[in-house]
């Protein structure tokens, strides 16, 4: 593989999907709905840093150290409203921008021209998921620019911390929508043509999704793992300090069993969602604009991704695995 020659494919890939109306309109739609829901975070932030500062001035100083009005607001919960609009939007900007990459040009013949060149297939395959790769990153770069200026506009002036922050949730949007964009680009290089493609990447989009809501649910979960343990059967008359103790003991073994349970069904979940982006996505952003910092109790971000490390990890193998099916379906391909 020449660098060279890969440069001079990804950029002009990247100039294809910047100059694209296509790219326009759904980047388009995507920066006004993400900046909209950025909007309301950010009066609903308002709102709760008038209760909070009018809290401080309510309680007495004892209350004050004791902690009695909580943790301070944060701009970054703007932010979550903002990334459960981008979970769906964005998957669909990078199945829109992938899924016609191959085979647009196997149907105008201009492919089997560019293969009579000496360039290797590997070079143009991995040139168009960098170009793609390159204009997704001007995309969200764009976004968080001017998702700074909302802030600034509404005078919330982020921490260190909470700017680290910003730019993960960046870069967790950036690989949402690359790995759908892989997902498109793999299904364009072994469908027939365009439409096939497409229907087929947004099959896989729907399918991973709605499959793994509907498993998650509370029925089928039920029937997964079964249902709570049933609490202690309660007595109205008065008991001995014997059967006073029993029933403390049966109690104090429901609450054991119901925290297990729980901790199993949460385990349930995480590892589904495991399997959808968008859902892993979600969880990401979630917990990382959730994260608060109080001088109780901090948690870092090296604590958070510790305990995030599966989905992190399978955030990056989602894009890879297909990429890595694209490659060697497209170097393996037939081209007439």
């Amino acid at each position: 593989m020449r660098v060279q020659t890969l440069n001079v494919i990804a950029g002009k890939e990247f100039r294809d999907h910047v100059r694209s109306r296509r790219f326009h309109i759904l980047f388009g739609i995507l920066l006004i709905i993400g900046l909209t829901g950025l909007v309301a975070g950010m009066v609903q932030y308002q709102n709760d840093l008038d209760d909070y500062n009018q809290a401080q001035v309510d309680v007495s100083g004892e209350e004050l150290q004791a902690g009695a009005i909580g943790t301070k607001p944060s701009p970054l919960s703007a932010f979550a409203q903002m990334g459960s609009l981008i979970g769906t939007l964005g998957a669909v900007l990078g199945i829109a921008m992938g899924f016609d990459l191959v085979t647009k040009e196997k149907e105008s013949k201009s492919l089997k021209l560019l293969l009579s060149h000496p360039v290797y297939r590997d070079e143009v395959i991995t040139g168009k998921a960098l170009g793609g790769a390159g204009a997704i990153a001007l995309a969200m770069g764009i976004v968080l620019l001017l998702a700074l200026a909302v802030l600034l506009i509404f005078g919330a002036v982020p921490s260190f911390e909470e700017s680290v922050q910003i730019l993960l949730f960046t870069g967790l949007s950036f690989l949402m929508v690359f790995s759908f964009f892989v997902l498109a680009l793999f299904f364009s290089t072994v469908a027939p043509n365009s439409g096939s493609a497409l229907v087929s990447a947004f099959i896989v989009f729907i399918t991973l999704s709605s499959l793994t809501s509907l498993i998650i649910s509370t029925p089928a979960l039920n029937l997964l793992i079964g249902d709570y343990p049933p609490g202690p059967p309660s007595s109205d008359r008065m008991l001995s300090p014997e059967e006073q103790i029993e029933k403390d003991r049966l109690w104090e073994e429901y609450r054991t069993q119901k925290i297990a349970h729980e901790q199993k069904r949460q385990a349930v979940k995480d590892t589904l969602s495991l399997f959808s982006p968008d859902k892993n996505y979600q969880k990401l952003t979630g917990a990382v604009t959730a994260l608060h910092v109080s001088e109780e109790r901090h948690q870092s971000l090296a604590d958070l991704f510790g305990m995030l490390a599966g989905h992190i990890v399978v955030f990056f193998v989602f894009p890879a695995g297909f990429f890595g099916l694209a490659w060697v379906r497209f170097a393996r391909e037939d081209i007439r």
